[in-house]
């Protein structure tokens, strides 16, 4: 069975259609694992497959032909649930759409004029909504995707990172699941590492804190930071951190630690004290995996003012000790702003739009980009 994006964006297939299928050269299979194509973000490779999790693990594809075919395996986390991803064609409109288990195969690119195009696929949805398997790529001829670029950016977060509850279409909030307006592509890590030219990693997962969760006291990040899925799991599959090294590494963690939770009643107030040491602790793994990375950590843009003060000086408390042990390369970045217009107050679109309009400058600034 394949399914054809064009059921998701009619729309947007119309922008090439000057070419058809009929009487089209056949398609050659080319597998996930091809030296062609490039990948980003968190992966393994298993046989000629490439399994991955995280929001925004990315491939970029050069093809010549009319029309572009994926074969996906989707092991979602429960029977009814799915998967997000995002198609980009030719620098176009990105255009998000649905994948389940059952449907092994399909379009992401048809109605093109015959000849050279370049496909971008990500992951929309993150690692703990499911698992994927990239199998094959089918072209009529696949050519070497472009180089990725030299400068890295990794984000270190929750929801908010990983861009959940900014896009409501097709699905409005509190009409589907819990992640189907979760669209990482979109998301203010991205859209900054698109503008400054550089690659990125997200390393993110909804609810996840610096020494509490949303609505559970673990794993919390420097736990589940070590895995390959960015997701809550007992046992994990490890990363291999020498396969990417960013420059410049933005830490956005502390909403959940100062919620209330999730619970019938208020949680006990965070302790400044144990998130500043969990910080400090989460930092000092950083520095073991990457010891020339400058690090920036950033305030919440969901917390209230008084919230949001107190953050703020805690993070300010992490950066002196970490000063005092010798590590100078940490910086602090505020957003001007309280950004919950989207599903469950987070931030929508248009507010994810302007946290990245906030965070480039202080980015180019930072890295001289």
């Amino acid at each position: 069975m394949r399914t054809p994006l064009a059921m998701f964006a009619a729309a947007w297939l119309a922008a090439g259609c000057a070419g058809s299928r009929a009487g089209a050269p056949a398609m050659q299979t080319y597998p996930a694992t091809s030296e062609r194509i490039r990948v980003m973000g968190r992966h393994l490779r298993e046989g000629d497959a490439v399994r991955f999790g995280a929001s925004g693990v990315t491939f970029f594809i050069r093809f010549r032909g009319t029309a572009l075919d994926v074969a996906l395996d989707d092991q979602v986390a429960d029977t009814n649930g799915h998967n997000w991803f995002t198609a980009v064609v030719d620098d176009g409109a990105p255009v998000r759409f649905r994948t389940a288990p059952g449907t092994p195969r399909y379009t992401v690119a048809s109605g093109l004029r015959d000849g050279e195009h370049r496909v971008v696929l990500s992951k929309a949805t993150e690692g703990q909504n499911g698992h994927e398997r990239l199998r094959a790529v089918y072209a009529t001829a696949l050519l070497p995707a472009d180089a990725l670029p030299e400068r890295r950016i990794e984000y270190v977060g929750n929801s908010i990172t990983a861009g959940y509850g900014a896009d409501q279409t097709p699905v409005a909030c509190k009409t589907g699941t819990w992640y189907d307006a979760t669209h990482a592509w979109l998301a203010y890590g991205p859209t900054v590492a698109r503008r400054v030219g550089a690659q990125w990693m997200l390393s993110a997962v909804s609810g996840i804190g610096v020494v509490r969760n949303w609505n559970s006291p673990g794993p919390v990040m420097s736990r589940v930071y070590e895995g390959v899925y960015m997701e809550y799991a007992d046992s994990l599959t490890r990363w291999d951190f020498a396969r990417y090294t960013p420059n410049l590494v933005v830490i956005a963690l502390g909403t959940n630690d100062f919620s209330d939770g999730g619970g019938p009643t208020p949680r006990p107030a965070l302790d400044g004290d144990a998130f500043v040491r969990g910080y400090v602790a989460l930092v000092t793994t950083l520095r073991t995996h990457y010891p020339r990375a400058r690090l920036l950590l950033v305030d919440s843009p969901m917390l209230d003012a008084a919230r949001k003060q107190r953050q703020s000086e805690y993070l300010e408390r992490v950066i002196a000790q970490r000063a005092a042990a010798g590590d100078s390369a940490l910086s602090r970045f505020a957003f001007d702003g309280h950004f919950t217009s989207g599903c469950d107050g987070h931030p929508d679109l248009a507010e994810q739009r302007r946290m990245a309009d906030q965070l480039e400058p202080a980015v180019r600034r930072l890295m001289r980009w």
